[in-house]
């Protein structure tokens, strides 16, 4: 089935030197969701299962963003690889309502 994309509409997350604010966030399917590196670090934002979404640390320096789209709704569970592990420090979820 196929999602009709949520035009018009973004959810923030900022990625600040050791937290993601908000670290779990709430998004309709077709939502796009915006990283942005308020730190004064490079970061990452790594998915903990698969490789399909996320951003390594040469592409979200300071001042970056990153906006990607869930489609499928679940729940995605990510981190950033320097500052912890994939259940804890830096880390956050993404759930996806149908």
């Amino acid at each position: 089935v196929a999602v009709e994309l949520v035009e018009g509409v973004e959810v923030a997350v900022s990625a600040i030197d050791n937290t993601f604010r908000p670290e779990t966030i709430e998004v309709a399917a077709g939502t796009e969701v915006v990283w942005t590196n308020d730190g004064r670090n490079d970061h990452n934002v790594l998915p903990v299962e698969g490789d399909d979404w996320g951003v390594e640390v040469d592409g979200f320096a300071p001042g970056d963003e990153y906006r990607p789209r869930f489609t499928v709704p679940g729940t995605y569970p990510y981190y950033y690889s320097p500052h912890g592990t994939t259940t804890k420090g830096m880390v956050g979820t993404v759930v996806v309502t149908g």
